[in-house]
């Protein structure tokens, strides 16, 4: 697909027409804003208490959008059940996430049937940035469970008349490959490292498209998938909070276009909760539109990107998301420095024969330290002189090594990790509350 479909998408679910034009597009917005506010006030006791007083109505233009206050994560995890709008008869999915570095209550994502429809809605039509209706999808993801994000992806691609099968979790590479090639699959939707261990077994050009979706992309990341594989990679964007689908890009690759129908995107300073100018990067704050079960008001998901309302190449005029970072669960290090998986993705994946590795925060020495276990491909397993070299590139543990409060810890191949490790890549802090 060219964008158009995200964008037809988004008009027929706001009711407009095509072409689109930001300022019918924005308005649309508002107008559902307004409804979604008024839908929550009624029906959440949160909501209601946490807005008494406000008037859905006052809200004209997107700089009035700032007198909602923002929702966090902590607040959504302790509030949970009172921002719940329907009666537990009507929820059709219960998510439970486990707040991140927290030992309290966890986040819980109530979604009613038709919440969970749009995103099925949003999956059939996005998935036509990157295939057509002749390819045969092979979706790496969860898909066991009733509306689990593979099983809502099969849904989706079967509403488009395309030919989609599950795997989950993939662990056999070898055997992954050669299904590939004796059932003509032709792109591939997975978690980033999964999609870089299968392109080296994959023959050349055989699959068309990859979609990386779940986790952070590093650019060095893509660029090897493409150059060993022959395909061209697409990134998704999207969130338990959103509704699993977020955006995605189309052929120009530049930013993930959003599905601006269901998600009304602002980007803020993380420190202040303000709003930033267009382009530049910052937090990414949700509200959902249109969600009946629990609708998210302002929510700060953690992930850093910035915006761009311009014209995109491919003609769409939805909003993109670029310079998606993810979210960053940064680590404090002694001395005032910080780290995160991304900062490590960015180095680690720019070597050759690296396909995974899990990092570890500990005390070595009286010093912070971290070290890692990684995954390498044949011919490649004695990377360990190269990670430690890589992880000194890192700027802030660059910088903390100067200060002497820092060193690279023991680095060391394995054969695999647990299917557990399946989730988004994250720094494992072992290291107590000294800090």
């Amino acid at each position: 697909m060219n964008c158009s479909s995200v964008d037809a998408l988004t008009a027929r679910r706001l009711g407009l027409s095509l072409p689109l034009d930001r300022s019918s597009l924005e308005a649309a917005q508002l107008a559902s804003l307004r409804r979604t506010v008024a839908h929550a006030c009624a029906k959440s006791p949160w909501y209601r208490e946490r807005l008494g007083g406000f008037d859905p109505a006052s809200l004209r233009t997107s700089a009035d959008l700032s007198r909602l206050p923002l929702l966090t994560s902590a607040e959504l995890a302790t509030h949970g059940a009172g921002l719940v709008c329907v009666s537990q008869s009507k929820v059709a999915r219960i998510t439970t996430l486990q707040t991140s570095g927290s030992t309290g209550a966890p986040k819980r994502l109530f979604f009613t049937r038709d919440d969970l429809n749009s995103t099925v809605d949003f999956f059939q039509h996005g998935m036509f940035s990157l295939i057509s209706s002749a390819d045969k999808v092979l979706i790496l993801l969860p898909c066991s469970l009733p509306d689990s994000t593979g099983d809502l992806l099969i849904r989706a691609l079967a509403l488009g008349t395309v030919h989609s099968e599950g795997v989950w979790p993939p662990t056999d590479w070898e055997a992954l490959a050669r299904r590939i090639y004796d059932e003509n699959f032709t792109s591939i939707v997975g978690l980033p490292q999964h999609l870089l261990a299968l392109a080296y077994v994959l023959p050349h050009g055989l699959v068309r498209t990859m979609l990386l979706c779940s986790d952070y992309a590093p650019q060095s990341l893509r660029s090897r998938i493409e150059a060993v594989c022959g395909c061209e990679t697409f990134l998704h964007y999207g969130t338990t909070e959103t509704g699993l689908g977020g955006g995605v890009e189309c052929t120009a690759h530049d930013g993930c276009h959003m599905r601006e129908s269901d998600l009304l995107i602002e980007i803020v300073d993380p420190r202040t909760g303000d709003p930033v100018p267009e382009g530049e990067v910052g937090e990414v704050v949700v509200t959902t539109l249109g969600r009946q079960a629990m609708p998210l008001l302002r929510y700060r998901t953690g992930d850093l990107a910035s915006l761009d309302t311009s014209p995109c190449l491919c003609g769409g005029v939805t909003a993109r998301l670029r310079d998606i970072r993810g979210r960053r669960r940064a680590c404090p290090l002694a001395g005032g420095f910080s780290v995160a998986s991304q900062d490590l993705d960015d180095v680690l994946f720019t070597l050759d024969g690296l396909l995974d590795y899990r990092a570890t925060l500990n005390r070595l020495a009286g010093r912070d330290a971290i070290s890692v276990e990684f995954l390498a491909r044949p011919g490649h397993e004695f990377l360990e002189r190269e990670i430690h070299q890589a992880l000194k590139t890192v700027p802030s543990l660059k910088s903390a090594m100067q200060a002497e409060t820092f060193e690279t810890g023991p680095v060391q191949k394995v054969e695999s990790f647990s299917p557990s490790h399946t989730l988004k890549r994250t720094i494992f802090d072992k290291r107590g509350s000294y800090l």
